[in-house]
C-alpha cells in the first residue's frame, strides 16, 4: 500500500558543373575544303556549347527562383499561422468559459459554496492571479462563467448523486457549469483524473463509444465517457476541451521524483492516454499537459508535493491551454 498522498490532485543545395572542349581547324590552302568542314563542325560545337551553357544558366536561374519561391511560401505559411492565432485570440475575447476540475483548479472564494479547496490554504500559490485558469481567462480576455472545481474529486462514483461534489460524473457537478442568470459557457475546460490515478480507480476499456448506464461507475473510462455524455447534452453550444494530466510524482520519495505508480501499475501517462482517446473519438479538443514543460525531472520545482503546481507550474499549464485555445498547439 502506497503512502497516502496530499489532497488530490509549448533545397538541398543545387550545384551545376559545366565542362566544354574546343576544336581547331588547319589553315592550309590545299585543305581549304576540310578547313571549311572543320569550321562548320567547330561552329556547330560552339553552338552546342552555348546551348548547354544557356541551359545550365537557365536551370541555375530556375533553381534560384524555386528556392526563393520556397522561402517565400515558408515565410507566408509562418505569417499566416501567426495571423490565424492572433485572429482566433481576438475572436475569443468576451466569450464565457467554465472550468471543470479538482484541487489543482481551486482557489478559496472562487468555487461554489460548500466545495473543498486546496489553494491558497495549502501549496505555494497564494494569489488567484497565479492560478492557471485565472491566467487563461485574463490573458485571452474571456469571461469566467463558473469554476466548478472541488479538491479531491474523482471522475468515477455515483453518477446519480445530487449532493457530493467529490464525484465529477454526478448530476450535481455536471449541472453546475452555468454562470449567473443561467449563462451557458461557450467553452468548457476539463482537467480531471489525477485523483482517479491516486485512488487506483480501474481504467476500463471504454474508448468513448460504449454506452454507460447511470449508477455507480467504477471504471475511469466509463465515468469519463458518461461525464462527457452529460456535458454535451447539458451544454450543446459549448466547445469542450479535455486536458491530459501533468506527470505525478511519488510523494515522500527523495527528489528528483519518480513516476507515481498506482495499485494497478498505472501512471499519469496511462490515464492521459485514455482521456486523449475518448476525447478524440468524440471530436473534442485535447490539451496536452503531459508535455507542457512540467516533467518528472523538474517536478521538485514545478510542484510542492509531486501533484500541486507552484506558480511556475501554473504558468506551464496556462501557456499550454492558451496555445490550444488559439490554435497554436500542434
Amino acid at each position: 500500500m502506497r503512502k497516502r498522498m496530499m489532497a488530490a490532485v509549448c533545397m538541398a543545395a543545387v550545384s551545376l558543373m559545366f565542362a566544354g572542349c574546343g576544336g581547331s581547324a588547319e589553315t592550309t590552302v590545299q585543305d581549304s575544303g576540310r578547313a571549311g568542314q572543320e569550321s562548320t563542325e567547330t561552329a556547330s560545337e560552339k553552338a552546342s556549347e552555348d546551348s548547354v551553357r544557356e541551359s545550365a544558366e537557365t536551370a541555375s536561374e530556375k533553381a534560384n527562383t524555386d528556392s526563393v519561391s520556397a522561402e517565400t511560401a515558408s515565410e507566408k505559411t509562418e505569417a499566416d499561422s501567426g495571423e490565424t492565432a492572433g485572429e482566433k485570440a481576438t475572436l475569443l475575447e468576451g466569450k464565457s468559459i467554465s472550468i471543470f476540475g479538482d484541487s489543482i483548479s481551486t482557489f478559496r472564494g472562487h468555487n461554489p459554496e460548500g466545495y473543498a479547496v486546496f489553494f491558497p490554504d495549502y501549496g505555494a500559490v497564494q494569489a488567484v492571479e497565479d492560478t492557471w485558469w485565472h491566467q487563461v481567462v485574463n490573458d485571452l480576455e474571456l469571461t469566467l462563467c463558473k469554476n466548478d472545481s472541488n479538491a479531491g474529486a474523482t471522475v468515477s462514483g455515483d453518477s446519480t448523486g445530487m449532493e457530493d461534489p467529490r464525484c465529477a460524473v454526478n448530476e450535481l457537478r455536471t449541472g453546475a457549469l452555468m454562470g449567473p442568470e443561467g449563462m451557458c459557457p461557450d467553452i468548457i475546460l476539463i482537467y480531471l483524473g489525477t485523483n482517479d490515478l491516486l485512488n487506483t480507480v480501474p481504467m476500463g476499456e471504454n474508448d468513448g463509444t460504449m454506452l454507460v448506464e447511470e449508477g455507480e461507475i467504477e471504471a475511469f473510462s466509463d465515468a469519463y465517457s458518461l461525464m462527457l455524455d452529460k456535458l454535451q447534452a447539458k451544454y450543446p453550444p459549448a466547445e469542450i476541451y479535455c486536458c491530459t494530466l501533468l506527470p505525478v510524482g511519488d510523494y515522500g520519495t527523495e527528489t528528483p521524483y519518480v513516476d507515481f505508480v498506482n495499485g494497478d501499475d498505472l501512471t499519469a501517462a496511462d490515464y492521459s492516454g485514455t482521456i486523449e482517446k475518448i476525447a478524440k473519438t468524440r471530436g473534442l479538443g485535447v490539451i496536452d499537459l503531459q508535455n507542457c514543460g512540467v516533467t518528472i525531472d523538474n517536478l521538485g520545482e514545478m510542484t510542492t508535493d509531486g501533484v500541486h503546481p507552484t506558480a511556475d507550474g501554473m504558468v506551464c499549464i496556462a501557456e499550454a491551454v492558451k496555445k490550444a485555445l488559439t490554435g497554436q498547439q500542434r
